[in-house]
């Protein structure tokens, strides 16, 4: 599965057309290979403050991505009329190397963890090159069950930049910003003193309030 992950500055004025725009890429559920898009608004910063929508699209492969970027972008970027309505965008591709399962949820169900999505936590983290393997293994071994212990939790994704080796993508899937907020106090404190301090070299963190609108379903 690849991801295709969207970053974009929006001036406050321009919040309202910008969201009206991105609501228009529906069209998007039709392409081959298409799986699902979800997004909304970084809250890191405030939730009055912060003009940095984040979308995820996510791809049964990157062949049915270049199609689309080929035949079928253009015309649904020109009827949005999103140009001009940012400051700054940024795109990434990523691939798929990990899967986060919710609460009884088995592995092969993760197309579905979106589904109910009212928040997405997102961490972007560079790895000691050497420490990969590391990395993974604590992630499945520590963090994804601590996690699935909560409920709220719809399960998530860990994904690896492809122009960046060693820079990888944590995104988990929550019901609302409360279900996260019990997990970061309850439970993460202490799966945190449990973890390595020498396998992530840097860590940014961010938390999306979704935008109904944004959501695409095949």
């Amino acid at each position: 599965m690849i991801a295709k992950y969207i970053r974009c500055e929006v001036p406050a004025a321009n919040r309202e057309n910008f969201s009206k725009g991105q609501s228009l890429w529906q069209a998007t559920a039709h392409c081959q290979g298409f799986i699902s898009q979800l997004g909304g608004w970084d809250l890191s910063k405030g939730k009055s403050t912060s003009g940095k929508a984040m979308i995820l699209a996510r791809w049964s492969d990157m062949e049915s991505v270049k199609n689309f970027m080929r035949v079928t972008h253009a015309p649904i970027a020109e009827e949005t009329n999103q140009d001009g309505t940012y400051s700054t965008i940024s795109v990434s591709y990523l691939q798929l190397v990990m899967s986060i399962p919710a609460l009884n949820q088995h592995q092969n169900h993760h197309c579905n963890s979106q589904v109910g999505c009212g928040f997405i936590r997102i961490e972007d983290c560079y790895i000691d090159p050497e420490k990969a393997n590391e990395f993974m293994k604590e992630q499945a071994r520590l963090w994804n069950p601590g996690m699935q212990r909560v409920e709220g939790m719809l399960g998530g994704q860990v994904w690896l930049f492809n122009d960046k080796p060693q820079r990888y993508l944590v995104t988990t899937y929550w019901e609302n910003e409360a279900a996260h907020r019990h997990y970061a106090s309850h439970y993460f404190p202490a799966l945190k003193q449990q973890a390595a301090t020498d396998i992530i070299q840097s860590i940014s963190g961010y938390h999306i309030q979704t935008e109904p609108s944004w959501q695409i379903t095949p």
